[in-house]
């Protein structure tokens, strides 16, 4: 599967920065498909063995 995520989203282009709170946030680009992303998604988390969290919306802080 490794390889078949390299050729498949060998145009995504990523960027990070960090906030004042001390949190990093990672944005990926380049995706053709918009179903694309949580294939993506679920490949690089389990990688590195991390739980996260999607949501077809922006999130809401209150």
């Amino acid at each position: 599967m490794t390889k078949k995520i390299k050729d498949k989203y060998k145009n995504i282009s990523a960027y990070s920065f960090t906030t004042y709170n001390n949190e990093l946030v990672v944005s990926f680009d380049g995706f053709e498909d918009q179903k694309d992303i949580i294939e993506f998604a679920d490949f690089v988390f389990a990688r590195i063995k991390m739980r996260y969290w999607h949501s077809e919306s922006v999130p809401t802080f209150h």
